[in-house]
């Protein structure tokens, strides 16, 4: 008996010893009604990677101290920043394009089964204090509390695709303050069970389907800042845009003629769309009336094929009062 519990303890040490695991972690989100105050999460989410984290300005108090060593300093405002990266799962993403765009309107597709989101950026809803739709976001490490994120703000949002991979989604985010919390029980959406692939992509460029594009990268800038202020806290006081959205496109395409460079040359607009569709209840068009080259680099780097790596941009379409589309089904009513 005195053996069985020997191995039981050098057991549980051994275990122990592997410290936190991350594949025993999970991330969640909720939606708060008022900034920065923490709400219970709703939704979880697979992740690939996270680096959600607190940085601490620091500020001298003495300069002139008569001594050899460096003073004391203390501590500043707290910024929390950090990114989330997780593949493309079809139901998961309208929760990431809502944060980034904030507005969404809804389609019936099949009733009481199927909707399409449709996500555009708005331009009023930068004017205030709090310029998209905050949430609490849960990390758990696989430690004994979950970190919880209050007031966090989608900052920018990166959507990449090339071949032999899966739909990758970067959003990186601000919010106002880091708790630690007892763990709650993450469950998953159970379908579909695999994300957005390359093979399940098709582009169509200036109202043609085109075969040439290798990489696709779409980012969505919201150009915000937290802003602290003279209010009792080291907490950030607000989120802020500090400039207009920014919508850039860059990939990579195979060069076999001149028609795109040209493109560039005479800074001609284009419509880009991209449509993933996964089956009739998992599809997504992101739709681009006015892309415009702002790089196109032509050159022979030696032997062998020869590809461009381009860089775009969206520009303003009065008419849609919005730089880009982006239309989501799933089997999900709302964000």
């Amino acid at each position: 008996m005195n053996r069985f519990f020997r191995w039981i303890s050098g057991y549980a040490e051994r275990v122990l010893a592997l410290g936190a695991q991350g594949h025993l972690g999970f991330f969640g989100l909720g939606k708060e009604t008022t900034w920065g105050t923490a709400v219970a999460v709703t939704d979880y989410m697979e992740l690939m990677s996270e680096n959600l984290n607190v940085a601490i300005d620091r500020f001298a108090t003495r300069n002139i101290f008569s001594g050899f060593y460096e003073p004391d300093d203390s501590a500043g405002v707290r910024r929390v920043t950090g990114g989330t990266v997780m593949a493309g799962f079809p139901t998961p993403l309208g929760f990431l394009l809502k944060a980034i765009f904030n507005s969404n309107s809804i389609t019936s597709v099949l009733s009481g089964f199927l909707w399409t989101n449709h996500f555009t950026g708005v331009k009023s809803e930068f004017a205030d204090g709090v310029p998209r739709q905050p949430y609490t976001l849960e990390v758990h490490r696989d430690v004994t509390s979950s970190h919880r994120y209050a007031g966090a703000i989608a900052n920018r949002l990166t959507l990449a695709l090339a071949p032999n991979q899966d739909l990758r989604a970067t959003v990186e985010w601000l919010a106002q303050a880091r708790t630690l919390i007892a763990k709650t029980t993450p469950t998953f959406p159970a379908s579909p069970a695999e994300p957005f692939t390359f093979d399940t992509a098709s582009v169509q460029l200036a109202g043609a389907a085109s075969a040439r594009l290798e990489a696709f990268t779409l980012t969505v800038d919201n150009q915000l800042e937290g802003i602290p202020a003279l209010n009792n806290s080291s907490n950030i006081a607000r989120i802020r845009a500090t400039n207009p959205q920014i919508i850039r496109v860059s990939g990579t395409l195979d060069f076999i003629d001149v028609a795109e460079e040209q493109d560039f040359i005479n800074q001609t607009e284009r419509v880009l769309r991209l449509s993933l569709f996964k089956s009739q209840s998992f599809h997504m068009l992101i739709d681009v009336p006015r892309f415009i080259y702002t790089a196109f680099p032509t050159g022979m780097p030696g032997r062998g094929r020869q590809t461009v790596a381009f860089d775009g941009m969206a520009r303003y379409l009065a008419s849609s009062a919005a730089a880009i589309g982006v239309q989501l089904t799933t089997t999900k009513s709302n964000y």
